[in-house]
């Protein structure tokens, strides 16, 4: 029958269970973003999106060789155990700055939760007294205090702390207003990083051989780099593809998502 063409495979993905009041606030969130008197959406400039995610060194992959050619060789201690590190980032809708007369790309950037500690002792990977990187164990509120450039961000409602112990009290001075909004529960599609960014940062990272844990650092710091405004646009143009869906199905997220041509719309001089 499948060949026939009677039947079509199809794949699905596991989707996060929504109670009543999840829909509720997924409706309540998507309408706070829509114009009360054109009942449209807004530019989204000034919103900026927050989230975290674990990045794994290493995955199975599909290479394609020659007849003569061997897979590369690649081996970990545990199979089921790779490691990984987490990451916070941080972006915003691409928009284009009248005062330099250019685009701004959007990053605002991306953080390791790593810490730097000296080697107690020698080994046959480094000498004693080497400077080494590891993972912070516990993240607490004291994490993230430190004002050097490699200051350290927690997550979750401990991130939201600390953005408003370092920014609200001075906001106000420079004539800012910044609000702390929450994500609703359960709905990773209205985030732009869980929407596409961070999926597309993965697949970038994934290209580089990683052997410890400043190499995958440098490797996603080098995949945000290389994410271009274009694409951190077009998830953005995702995001309210996914709002409409949300309100069309009372905040459900049973939905399929409209292609839209982007990239043909952008030839095109749409965007």
């Amino acid at each position: 029958m499948l060949k026939e063409g009677r039947l079509h495979r199809s794949s699905t993905r596991i989707k996060p269970f929504l109670t009543a009041q999840n829909k509720h606030m997924r409706v309540e969130h998507v309408l706070s973003y829509i114009d009360d008197e054109s009942h449209e959406f807004q530019s989204m400039e000034n919103v900026v999106h927050i989230d975290e995610k674990w990045f794994n060194q290493d995955t199975n992959k599909r290479t394609y060789m020659l007849d003569e050619e061997l897979p590369p060789q690649r081996d970990r201690k545990r199979k089921n155990f790779i490691p990984k590190t987490m990451f916070l980032a941080a972006v915003a809708r691409p928009t284009y700055d009248f005062h330099r007369k250019c685009r701004w790309n959007g990053k605002i950037g991306i953080w390791a939760l790593t810490e730097k500690y000296v080697a107690q002792r020698s080994s046959q990977y480094r000498p004693k007294g080497t400077i080494c990187t590891r993972n912070i164990e516990s993240i607490d509120r004291e994490v993230g205090l430190d004002d050097s450039d490699e200051a350290q961000f927690s997550y979750s409602k401990i991130t939201l702390s600390l953005i408003s112990r370092r920014w609200t009290p001075t906001s106000s001075q420079l004539g800012w207003s910044i609000r702390l909004i929450f994500q609703p529960p359960n709905s990773p599609d209205l985030n732009v990083l869980d929407l596409g960014l961070f999926a597309s940062m993965q697949s970038l990272q994934y290209r580089i051989p990683i052997y410890k844990i400043t190499d995958l650092i440098d490797a996603v710091d080098d995949a945000y780099k290389t994410m271009s405004a274009d694409t951190l646009d077009d998830i953005f143009l995702t995001l309210q593809s996914c709002m409409l869906c949300i309100l069309k199905e009372d905040g459900g997220n049973q939905y399929k998502l409209p292609h839209m041509a982007k990239a043909k719309l952008r030839r095109a001089n749409w965007f």
